[in-house]
């Protein structure tokens, strides 16, 4: 899998509401939608839709008086029903990538924290073929924070794992390097481990949270991680957490980056 192109000018903007910088104050933002081509989509695929860290609610207005929710719940049915269409994609034929960080506080009152992320993965399961992710270091998937989802189905949860949707090999890793004592964090040690298991069968996609740096774009990230990647380098990584000014970049070893965080990315046949 390798990204032919990728457009910088968004083709639509999508609003929500964050936490402000401080207590009891919220802030409305906006999420670009990039466009892309892409080649070694598996069959049956003609759209791959990729995001993280959409640690947001929908707006007010598009709450229609309820709770807002998590951003990541609410826009899959727009972008099935009205975005994607209106772009020449099919909702049917695009398969879903999630690279972590969907939870937000109801209250909007602080930035941070941790909370279920189930029903975000659900939603983008009903509306499309397939969702292969990982979990970042915000989501949980029920009462006990850092436990594993028991999802079924078109829903593929990835942490040191790897399968095959037809003729592409989507691997992944959970979390982030930190403190094991937090949820969804590991030591050096744990956290490359589980990234050298899921690279021993050469990749098409490799999903992550936490990711490599690119020290020649001056970009932030983990260099243990990326000196990893390059040893047996898969075609695409796909990385969220830390956010890069440049979505696209490509290692010295050709491994193609693309930083998704705070964006949805739309690449098609």
């Amino acid at each position: 899998m390798r990204i032919l192109s990728l457009d910088s000018n968004p083709v639509h903007q999508i609003r929500c509401l964050n936490a402000g910088g401080s207590p009891g104050m919220f802030a409305e933002e906006t999420i670009p939608v990039l466009t892309g081509r892409v080649e070694g989509l598996p069959k049956g695929v003609d759209t791959l839709l990729i995001t993280s860290d959409l640690q947001a609610r929908e707006t007010f207005h598009d709450s229609c008086g309820r709770p807002p929710r998590l951003l990541g719940e609410a826009i899959p049915e727009r972008l099935a029903d009205e975005w994607l269409p209106a772009w020449g994609f099919s909702p049917a034929r695009t398969a879903v990538v999630l690279a972590g960080d969907f939870w937000t506080e109801p209250a909007l009152d602080a930035r941070g924290g941790i909370g279920n992320v189930s029903d975000v993965w659900r939603a983008f399961g009903r509306h499309f073929a397939w969702v292969a992710g990982v979990a970042g270091n915000h989501d949980a998937f029920g009462p006990q924070p850092g436990t594993p989802p028991r999802f079924a189905g078109n829903l593929h949860f990835f942490d040191g794992t790897s399968r095959c949707f037809g003729s592409l090999r989507i691997g992944g890793v959970s979390g982030i390097l930190g403190n094991p004592r937090k949820p969804w964090r590991r030591t050096d040690e744990d956290y490359l481990s589980r990234l050298e298991t899921v690279l021993h069968e050469p990749l098409d996609l490799l999903i992550l949270h936490d990711g490599p740096d690119a020290p020649h774009h001056r970009l932030k990230g983990r260099a243990n991680v990326r000196e990893r990647i390059e040893s047996r380098p898969p075609k695409l990584v796909v990385r969220g957490h830390d956010h890069w000014p440049a979505p696209l970049v490509e290692l010295p070893a050709g491994v193609q980056v693309l930083n998704v965080d705070k964006r949805v990315v739309v690449l098609s046949r």
